[in-house]
């Protein structure tokens, strides 16, 4: 004689939602999970909301927690590192090139290198409209590799046509 039963057991639900960060903004969607969201930043309680979309102000190092009504459904979490896309373009180039610098400073230190890791340059250079502009025209062809000086700094490689 063998009993069949059935168990159900209901598992509860998850947070998921993703992240984009532009300049000191993060925009933030979450797809599951149980409204109200509790919205941290570096362990902090910064809101609630019932929406799930919703913006906040961040800086370069910040971690963002968003938490659900239910305890069971996780954290979403988001470490900020605003230097991760830091880009030159046109890249390759020619002569002229702008590097997007992610932070509001006024001017920053960049030291051109060869392939030889030698020191070509180093010069502060002014920030407009959050990036900066360069001129390598002088340069023969090859890679290069512009070492941005920040509070982390970040090594880009350009490539000279």
């Amino acid at each position: 004689y063998e009993q069949c039963f059935t168990v159900i057991i209901e598992a509860g639900g998850s947070i998921a939602g993703k992240a984009s960060v532009k300049s000191n903004k993060a925009s933030i969607t979450i797809s599951e999970g149980t409204a109200p969201f509790n919205v941290f930043i570096n362990g902090n309680k910064v809101f609630e909301t019932m929406n799930s979309t919703f913006s906040v102000d961040i800086a370069n190092g910040d971690s963002i927690e968003v938490k659900t009504s239910v305890d069971c459904e996780g954290v979403f979490s988001k470490e900020i590192d605003l230097f991760e896309n830091m880009t030159a373009y046109p890249n390759p180039t020619t002569g002229h090139f702008e590097i997007g610098i992610p932070v509001a400073q006024n001017e920053v230190i960049i030291e051109l290198y060869n392939m030889q890791s030698q020191l070509i340059s180093s010069k502060t250079y002014t920030v407009k409209y959050g990036k900066v502009s360069l001129n390598i025209e002088s340069l023969k062809t090859g890679m290069y590799f512009a070492k941005i000086k920040l509070e982390k700094s970040q090594t880009i490689k350009i490539i000279k046509q």
